[in-house]
């Protein structure tokens, strides 16, 4: 089942890349006091089944490989005192290959789709991902497919991540009907295998109306479905590859307050920004004229426009 409206009211998340997992010993105390309560960090996944961060590999083989201290900095991430209590890897991404080769990997045979996915113990996914939950602390797993769009797919990695212990959420732009229809089948596997949708209401998905989101969640759900938890909308703080310049999807925190309050009469509890990466290479740009432009600022924008 979905949280309770009353644990989930006003929660913030930050998606993060590269930093961190080359933290330079600020990321972490930084995420930690910003405010912010999930942190998503940006993941990978190679063709052979390989977990990937960044520049570095996580999980070949079934094995935890990585050398680096990145398991210590996640389990500080999330040692009192500190914001977040939730750490989630995003896989996929705009032109990313990642779930058309979770499908390969799910159904290797002609023969294997869409009916007898193969998603358990002895498959490498499988392997792989019990081998990242028990080195790290990471929570959940989200689905950016921009690419595939495969029902089967995406509801068998979704069934096999949850066997694991992991949360599924999807982070959608578009394709309204294909999401809902995965949610929908994963309910009929276990109730609450999907947990959130993190709506993006910037680039592609700029203009998606959260509340359009709900009552379409309503329809196809079944009676005291609460899509009002489901539905989670993103913007975009103020953008790097914009030059650090003020627009429609890129945002300073006055503009973020004001939008989430807009929203807040649809009934959404969380929200969430992309990307940390934009917001610190920007944090001294002084475009917000008369805004703050630290994570904790972003992160009390969020919750004040929902509170």
């Amino acid at each position: 089942m979905l949280h309770s409206k009353e644990e989930d009211m006003a929660t913030s998340a930050i998606f993060i890349g590269g930093p961190l997992y080359a933290s330079s010993g600020c990321v972490i105390p930084n995420l930690r006091s910003s405010g912010f309560n999930q942190v998503f960090g940006w993941a990978g996944l190679t063709a052979s089944g390989d977990i990937t961060y960044s520049y570095g590999t996580l999980v070949s083989n079934g094995v935890y490989v990585d050398t680096t201290n990145f398991a210590t900095q996640l389990e500080a991430l999330k040692t009192s005192p500190t914001s977040v209590s939730e750490i989630q890897f995003m896989l996929g991404g705009y032109g990313s290959n990642e779930f058309p080769d979770i499908k390969a990997l799910i159904f290797p045979s002609p023969d294997d789709y869409p009916n007898n996915p193969q998603i358990g113990p002895d498959t490498i996914l499988y392997q792989n991902f019990q081998a990242l939950k028990q080195a790290l602390p990471v929570d959940g797993i989200n689905f950016d497919d921009e690419t595939l769009y495969d029902q089967p797919t995406t509801v068998a990695f979704g069934q096999l991540l949850n066997s694991l212990g992991y949360q599924v959420t999807y982070n959608p732009y578009m394709n309204q009907s294909f999401w809902i229809g995965c949610l929908a089948a994963s309910e009929q596997i276990a109730p609450g295998l999907v947990s959130g949708f993190y709506l993006q209401c910037y680039a592609g998905g700029f203009g998606n109306d959260p509340a359009e989101w709900i009552q379409a969640v309503q329809q196809a759900m079944p009676p005291g479905y609460d899509a009002q938890a489901l539905i989670r909308p993103g913007l975009w703080c103020v953008n790097a590859g914009a030059n650090c310049q003020a627009g429609p999807d890129s945002r300073c925190p006055d503009n973020i307050q004001s939008t989430y309050a807009g929203w807040k009469s649809s009934g959404i509890q969380y929200g969430w920004l992309w990307l940390w990466d934009d917001m610190i290479s920007c944090l001294n740009s002084n475009v917000c004229s008369g805004n703050s432009m630290t994570p904790a600022a972003y992160a009390s924008a969020v919750v004040n426009g929902l509170s």
